[in-house]
């Protein structure tokens, strides 16, 4: 029987401790909102319409995701978050059953009420932001930075690398700074390929126009730029009291945008530092907490602690590169992982298994970045991927005399490279200089399939 999930404003869906407003997209549980991410939230009420029902795979992801192409994973990424939202495995209650070759189902018993038979609703900012499961290393400074300037600029992207930590930065901030807004949306477009339905679906999150404290989290706003700073100018006439926060790995150079670059993790710069002052950089505290959950007896001598040292450095202390070496350490060791690093295996290091596809590993990180490159800049970047140094945009141009670009293009590579974030600009003493991350440069200079067989 299916569940009555009408137009209506006063309907409401009530199974166990939650009831589900359809309308109003929210799920309370204890007259408490539930963080949840949108998607799942889609998910959820896709299953709660047909309780008692499975509903193949292929039919939900065509209900929650339209036209768009995506992968199995990204259901079963969702169906986890949901389970996770609904207490699943804490509390012994079970909501959603899986069918092995069929689909899903929602197997609670569902009531179906009205507004008026309910209690009353505790007065909450609205909010979808996704569950974060891991604390974050090395980022206060920068949280506090967003904290203060999230309720006075309009529209503020966070800007790094792949893998520099800008998704759960910004969802940190986020999270931190709801009291100061009335709701809070988050919306992910990394399955979004073209954004042709963009301007529909923040529409259709945000609701009439409204001066209230609103917050939206745009998060990887890289492939879609000019549609992104398109939509945001417009929104941000439109409804007075939002304020928006992105990130991207470029600037969306919209009207208004105030940038914030996020920076890699600290890692000591000399070897003959005291160990305090070396287990107190980020770097190295976020590989050895991690190291640590696949690794309890790992031991924290010299010898051990400058290996993670080397390890960090030539990972330039991007946070899901360490993560990603740290969870080698119980299969490799210490010795034998900072060994590896000249060869092309860390491209090739696996990430965690729900991650999105685009950090599955290294070089899926990078395949992700290099696709979004003109034909100049990738020509750009594989040349001068051959100078371990830093360098300045002087030097750049010299170095590329040879090629087939003008002078003038290669200005305008070297800059749009430094802006996507492919480049890191580092202040000198003789002013500015550009230097390729060491993950970056053994991308490039790598052909496909490398570290595939390095492995």
């Amino acid at each position: 029987m299916s569940a009555n999930t009408d137009s209506s404003t006063d309907t409401v869906l009530q199974f166990g401790r939650f009831r589900f407003h359809p309308y109003k997209r929210q799920l309370l549980q204890d007259d408490r909102p539930v963080r949840i991410g949108s998607r799942a939230l889609d998910i959820l009420q896709v299953l709660i319409e047909h309780p008692g029902e499975i509903i193949g795979k292929d039919a939900i992801i065509a209900q929650v995701w339209g036209s768009t192409v995506v992968e199995e994973i990204n259901l079963r990424v969702h169906i986890a978050a949901l389970r996770r939202a609904l207490g699943e495995g804490r509390t012994g209650e079970r909501y959603i059953a899986n069918v092995p070759l069929r689909g899903y189902g929602f197997v609670g018993v569902v009531e179906t009420l009205r507004e008026s038979a309910t209690l009353p609703v505790r007065e909450a900012p609205l909010c979808n932001l996704p569950v974060m499961l891991m604390g974050l290393v090395g980022r206060d400074e920068l949280i506090q930075q967003l904290l203060t300037q999230l309720p006075r600029v309009r529209l503020l992207t966070l800007v790094g690398p792949g893998g520099m930590g800008k998704t759960s930065t910004a969802i940190r901030a986020a999270e931190l700074a709801r009291t100061q807004f009335a709701q809070t949306h988050f919306l992910d477009l990394s399955s979004d390929p073209d954004g042709v339905s963009l301007h529909h679906t923040l529409a259709r999150m945000l609701g009439e126009p409204s001066e209230q404290p609103t917050l939206l989290l745009l998060d990887n706003c890289e492939h879609l730029v000019d549609v992104c700073a398109e939509a945001i100018e417009h929104l941000l006439r439109l409804h007075r009291g939002l304020h928006v926060l992105a990130t991207s790995r470029e600037p969306l150079r919209a009207e208004g945008e105030h940038l914030l670059r996020l920076p890699a993790l600290e890692v000591p710069e000399r070897d003959d530092l005291p160990m305090a002052q070396v287990l107190a950089c980020s770097a190295v505290q976020l590989f050895i907490q991690r190291a640590r959950e696949v690794s309890p007896r790992l031991q924290l001598r010299r010898p051990q602690v400058q290996s993670i040292v080397d390890i960090c450095r030539c990972l330039d202390g991007i946070p899901l590169a360490i993560e990603m070496a740290a969870r080698q350490v119980g299969v490799l060791g210490l010795t034998e992982l900072a060994a590896l690093l000249d060869t092309p295996y860390p491209l090739q290091m696996p990430g965690r298994r729900t991650a999105p596809a685009r950090q599955q590993s290294l070089r899926a990180t990078y395949d992700w970045s290099f696709g979004q490159l003109s034909t100049s800049e990738q020509l750009c970047l594989r040349l001068l991927a051959r100078k371990k140094d830093r360098f300045t945009l002087e030097a750049a141009v010299a170095m590329l005399d040879g090629s087939r670009l003008r002078p003038e293009c290669i200005f305008a590579a070297v800059r749009q490279l430094a802006d996507k974030s492919l480049l890191m600009v580092e202040q000198g003493e003789g002013g500015l200089a550009y230097r390729i991350p060491n993950t970056a440069r053994a991308y490039v200079l790598s052909p496909p399939g490398a570290a595939s067989s390095a492995a």
